[in-house]
């Protein structure tokens, strides 16, 4: 008897403690939604105080109604709110953001960087540290600079799309998959580039640009109805050397290194008509490219043999020759091959010029001869890149010409 009581109450106690804790679990120090602000894109400038971090706070309210009502206005309608804060420390600036916002700020959804030219040419050694410090930071957020100020960037609309950071990091992915004009970056790759042996990254930049002149239409207040008169466009790629942004590659120069480091998968190449005195272009689209380099070392000289093999199709030519000729198949091949042989040339110049090693060549010397990267590793930048040669060599094919082997030309009867 007395057993079976002890049992029972022994069986109460477990009922009770399984009871308080399904009461108390999981409650005491929640964060309701409405409660959080979602960053969409970060800028980040330099002042007379210190750092200024820009904030895309998306404004769900707007958005649930553009949603209902199919429409995306500005103003205080205007899907996101930027606002800044400045504090000597990127921590304090932050931090400072909340005597403004009545709400927790959330940064894993932010997509986007914008670095200001201020304080990219300064130095960005306390951003990445702070990036990689705190765990709700993304590294693989898209990182980009600007030749103004970051905040401005970041209270620019970009129709049709809703949040502007997100259409701002698809705009570089997007330029990178299907053009490679500028090879995008983000915080991981461009903290490896920098503590690389080369300590040298390409960023690309990003600026308002006016997209019409009020001399080209005739109301200026009927084209602002279907098209803005400015936008966002990624217009060349900086050079960071260590931490400092030092200078700015042309389109050119840009897809020059974008060959030379192996970043080429879709792209299109622009030439002249392979016959001689034909005028007219001819369009070549890559869907498949490939980079090899290979270190080779002549006295204290080093060469660089890059071979690229190529292959894509014509897309679009004005141009009088029958590609169904081999011959003259033979020749637009050449023709590409030169094309693609200049771009990295004028990349590999533009490194020259910069005294900046965006291909990444001083990493080949380390691995392969250590000794001697030791010795000459301080005097690269200023003796090493002006002396390095390219032996450049491109087999490129033309896989299909399109239904028609000529250019269209209407029949005059």
């Amino acid at each position: 008897m007395k057993k079976g009581v002890v049992y029972m109450r022994r069986l109460a106690v477990l009922y009770l403690f399984l009871l308080l804790m399904v009461i108390l679990t999981g409650c005491w120090n929640r964060t309701e939604l409405n409660e959080i602000g979602l960053i969409s894109a970060l800028g980040i400038d330099r002042g007379e105080n210190g750092w200024i971090v820009s904030y895309q706070l998306i404004n769900h309210s707007t958005i649930s109604s553009n949603a209902a009502g199919g429409g995306m206005s500005g103003g205080a309608g205007a899907p996101v709110h930027v606002f800044s804060s400045e504090g000597p420390t990127l921590r304090e600036a932050i931090d400072v953001s909340y005597t403004e916002t009545p709400r927790r700020l959330f940064f894993p959804h932010a997509d986007v960087l914008i670095l200001g030219k201020e304080a990219a040419s300064k130095g960005i050694r306390d951003i990445i540290d702070f990036y990689w410090r705190n765990p709700n930071l993304r590294e693989n957020v898209n990182v980009l600079v600007t030749n103004g100020l970051a905040s401005e960037m970041l209270k620019q609309l970009i129709p049709p799309e809703r949040l502007p950071g997100s259409a701002i990091a698809n705009i570089s992915r997007q330029t990178a998959k299907f053009n490679n004009n500028y090879p995008s970056i983000k915080m991981f790759e461009l903290t490896r580039s920098l503590v690389s042996e080369s300590h040298a990254a390409g960023v690309p930049q990003i600026e308002l640009v006016e997209e019409f002149s009020s001399n080209k239409v005739e109301s200026m207040d009927q084209l602002n109805k279907t098209s803005t008169p400015t936008k966002l466009r990624i217009t060349g790629l900086a050079a960071f050397q260590k931490d400092r942004w030092i200078g700015l590659l042309t389109q050119d120069e840009s897809f020059g290194i974008s060959w030379l480091t192996d970043k080429v998968q879709f792209s299109t190449l622009s030439f002249p008509c392979p016959g001689e005195n034909e005028p007219g272009l001819l369009s070549y689209q890559t869907n498949a490219a490939n980079t090899k380099v290979k270190l080779m070392k002549e006295g204290d000289e080093y060469t660089f043999k890059v071979s690229v093999d190529v292959k894509g199709r014509v897309t679009e030519t004005s141009c009088p020759t029958d590609l169904s000729n081999l011959s003259n198949l033979h020749a637009a091949e050449k023709e590409i091959q030169e094309v693609i042989k200049q771009h990295m040339l004028q990349g590999w110049e533009a490194c020259k010029r910069l005294h900046v090693d965006l291909p990444h060549f001083a990493d080949y010397i380390h691995r392969k001869y250590p000794e001697e990267w030791s010795q000459m590793k301080e005097r690269w930048e200023t003796e090493g890149i002006p002396s390095t040669r390219l032996v450049l060599q491109v087999t490129a094919s033309i896989s299909q010409t399109g239904m028609s082997q000529k250019a269209f030309e209407p029949d005059e009867n």
